[in-house]
């Protein structure tokens, strides 16, 4: 057990807290759907709610260890889906141990004090702690819990195999998806309530992923109203199995929206500018192309093989690709011919999206000056010499380039004739702390939140979307005989973390970046350093020393 808690103070008297995380949850859907949500609306009309603020980039791989940490991706390291320790194509998946803070169990496991954990995304590989974990998103679908018995003796309970993604997780039928979501929050309720009357705990998180996913991959309202009703069902079981002196903290890591801007092609902009070079050789790597290698079920992949004709679609348009590049005539070029001719609408609907890649030339990282790493970081990266493995880019010129590439960004603007970017500062001007220099050299945001970024190269700088997807203001929502409901503060991500804390006595570590919203905590709040705190899967200390992920090859953000 960790140990070693410098200035420890004694924990002051407090109610079980329950913190459930539904994922992009937004109050725009609980407030239209509100009639049909009865556990949501009981727990609302008696509580405090806000709006509560992502980090920035609000998505998932950054956005909930901010949450579980209590610090923003300049002090725990994550940025994105990804581990870019070198290019974009030798990246490794985000996991645990390229969080580089404390949880919140292990505060509490340096008291004896137990948890459990419920798929919480990036928590794999499980790591040792007082209580239960079972990792969530980005886990490989077979990863093993702490202790590692629990995933079994939970299986055992529920009457089925516990899974962390649903059966039919990439198929391309809709009912068959959409099933799969409902199935899977049915089970994750099943579960969550025998975690809960099965072991000892004082602090338990939960975490409800398909709120999200069913945004990213459905347009009908039926089908959001189906998702956000299973996630009633889910809260209303969890409200059911603790006693009324419990504490319950609702949360999601961000909220989602329907957007009808544009696609930017961020690199095909800076590939016009001469920044990016491109290559036809070579892949990035996509979560979309390879999330079979995360399910890791026979019955799965069979499920979502694609049909002969799409199969046969991508052959033929392959080989067509390939004859044309042997005289000079490259994707991006058919792509802009089409466009100019008006014939673009039908391409686009024509060619599914696997194969307008497999078209696509990518991003030469290695002789590109700057580039965007991923559609999730909203940044551009600047090969620097020195710092990136084949950097091209000297120091002396590293301030000139950022200055230049903030100028372009900025003057960029959409076929409508706005601005592109809500703003583009520099790294430091967004971030603080010690994993700084991880983030990407400069930071956007796209205009309202209304345009989505793309990586890939395809000749087009702009394309027009009709699509959801994320917004920076989530869902906060609390209730319990701790909680004051006073007039609620602004919130951000990184207060839930010392919020919980307080509410169950626990001392708030002082490396927290976020606060304590104490108009909402009715007991004393109290701060300690916790020096030599042993945390993630295979160990690490509290200044951050991780051991080295393994690599993961093809994997990238749907």
């Amino acid at each position: 057990m960790p140990a070693g808690a410098h200035g420890r103070c004694a924990v002051v008297n407090s109610n079980d807290t329950v913190v459930i995380g539904f994922d992009a949850l937004d109050f725009e859907y609980l407030d239209q759907f509100a009639d049909e949500l009865p556990n949501f609306q009981k727990l609302r009309s008696r509580g405090v709610e806000s709006p509560l603020q992502s980090t920035l980039p609000p998505w998932t791989g950054s956005a909930w260890p901010s949450m579980y940490t209590g610090t923003g991706p300049g002090q725990h390291g994550v940025y994105d889906f990804f581990d870019h320790s070198g290019y974009p194509d030798t990246a490794s998946i985000t996991s645990r141990n390229d969080v580089h803070q404390p949880a919140l169990w292990n505060y509490l496991t340096a008291d004896s004090r137990p948890s459990v954990v419920l798929n919480l995304p990036v928590t794999h590989p499980a790591e040792e702690m007082e209580g239960v974990l079972i990792p969530g998103y980005l886990a490989p679908e077979n990863s093993a819990s702490s202790p590692p018995s629990v995933r079994s003796e939970l299986s055992d309970a529920i009457g089925e195999e516990y899974r962390i993604y649903s059966r039919g997780e990439t198929a391309d039928d809709g009912e068959m998806k959409r099933q799969g979501y409902l199935d899977l929050i049915d089970l994750r309720e099943r579960a969550a309530v025998a975690l809960l009357n099965d072991y000892e705990w004082e602090l338990a998180v939960l975490q409800v992923q398909k709120t999200d996913s069913v945004f990213h991959n459905f347009e009908d309202t039926a089908s959001f109203r189906q998702i956000y009703q299973a996630a009633d069902r889910f809260l209303g079981s969890v409200l059911d199995t603790v006693t009324e002196s419990t504490n319950i903290v609702i949360c999601s890591d961000h909220g989602i929206g329907h957007k009808d801007g544009y696609a930017i092609y961020i690199n095909e902009i800076l590939r016009q500018h001469g920044f990016v070079e491109g290559t036809t050789e070579g892949e990035q790597a996509s979560l979309g192309e390879s999330k079979q290698q995360l399910l890791e079920d026979e019955q799965t992949q069979t499920e979502v093989q694609e049909d002969s004709s799409s199969t046969l679609l991508q052959q033929t348009t392959l080989a067509a690709s390939s004859a044309l590049r042997t005289i000079g005539i490259g994707p991006a070029d058919i792509y802009s011919a089409a466009g100019r001719v008006g014939l673009q609408p039908l391409l686009e609907s024509a060619v599914p999206d696997g194969v307008k890649q497999s078209m696509a030339q990518i991003v030469d990282w290695r002789a590109s000056k700057a580039y965007s790493r991923s559609t999730a970081e909203l940044g551009i990266r600047i090969n620097l010499s020195g710092r990136e493995p084949d950097g091209v880019v000297p120091a002396a010129t590293y301030e000139a380039i950022r200055d230049e590439l903030i100028e372009l960004l900025e003057s960029v603007e959409t076929p409508d004739g706005e601005p592109a970017f809500e703003f583009v500062k520099r790294r430091e001007e967004i971030y603080d702390g010690p994993h700084v220099e991880d983030a990407c050299d400069i930071v956007f945001l796209p205009t309202d939140m209304n345009h989505i970024i793309e990586t890939k190269l395809y000749g087009r700088e702009f394309v027009p979307i009709d699509r959801y997807d994320h917004e920076r203001s989530g869902v906060f929502i609390a209730a319990g005989p701790d909680i004051q409901t006073s007039t609620v503060p602004e919130l951000s991500l990184v207060d839930v973390a010392p919020f919980v804390l307080a509410l169950l006595g626990q001392p708030v570590p002082d490396r927290m970046s976020g606060t304590v919203p104490t108009e909402l905590v009715d007991l004393p709040v109290s701060y300690r350093r916790y020096d030599g705190l042993s945390f993630g899967g295979a160990g690490q200390d509290a200044n951050g020393t991780a051991e080295v992920t393994d690599r993961l090859e093809d994997l990238g953000y749907l």
